[in-house]
């Protein structure tokens, strides 16, 4: 939800086989589906690519499978949503001082609690903390109510897709997978033992989840 890219460093270190761009969310203007999917539109590569969508982007990655955006192969949703997975809780997240309270003493319970699993260290709390610095408040208190309000229309697309799921999961229910299931004709599910941050929780095991769901969009045989 953070839209920077940072949070990204330790999936992107364990991913050499194939060539990744990471788009950043603006932190200006209109924060809803369609105005982000429009501004990643402009940006998307001009030759064949596979959009990987985690948490909130998957939104827009679902606004954009409904267009025909040319090179546009397969996307890979991460612990992702179409409509909103915990209304109330982001409805609530979205009144409070978001980047104040992440340096409170006791955030870090909080994040292992609901995002990065209670393994993780002292180095993925500050990085998610430094993601979250880097963001205007305004920006991600407009994309939290975006969360909140966020609603399946029954839309329909042939675009193939792959759902890795994280099995410890606080904020998106497994039920919600089933919206995907209606949504995409042409859809795999994989699953990986981890927290809603699965791709910072564990990016090794991510890594190798990510490439074989190229593999099989690609039609690609993944050797054991």
């Amino acid at each position: 939800m953070d839209g920077t890219g940072i949070l990204f460093d330790p999936l992107l270190a364990n991913i050499q086989s194939v060539e990744v761009v990471v788009l950043p969310l603006p932190n200006e203007g209109e924060q809803d589906y369609k105005s982000l999917a429009e501004y990643i539109l402009k940006r998307l590569p001009d030759e064949d690519f596979i959009l990987v969508a985690e948490s909130f982007s998957g939104g827009i990655a679902a606004f954009l499978s409904q267009l025909p955006v040319p090179h546009l192969k397969g996307i890979i949703f991460v612990a992702s949503f179409l409509s909103a997975p915990k209304k109330l809780l982001a409805h609530f997240a979205s009144l409070l001082p978001i980047r104040q309270l992440a340096h409170l003493p006791l955030s870090g319970i909080v994040y292992r609690l609901l995002f990065l699993g209670k393994d993780a260290g002292n180095k993925e709390i500050e990085l998610f903390r430094r993601a979250i610095d880097a963001v205007p408040a305004r920006a991600v208190k407009l994309r939290l109510k975006v969360i909140g309000q966020a609603k399946y229309n029954g839309f329909k697309s042939v675009v193939p897709a792959v759902y890795i799921c994280a099995a410890n999961d606080m904020l998106v229910n497994p039920q919600k997978r089933l919206e995907f299931v209606q949504a995409y004709s042409d859809i795999t599910f994989a699953q990986l033992e981890g927290p809603h941050f699965i791709l910072q929780a564990k990016p090794k095991e991510a890594a190798t989840a990510i490439i074989e769901a190229v593999c099989l969009l690609t039609g690609k045989v993944t050797k054991a």
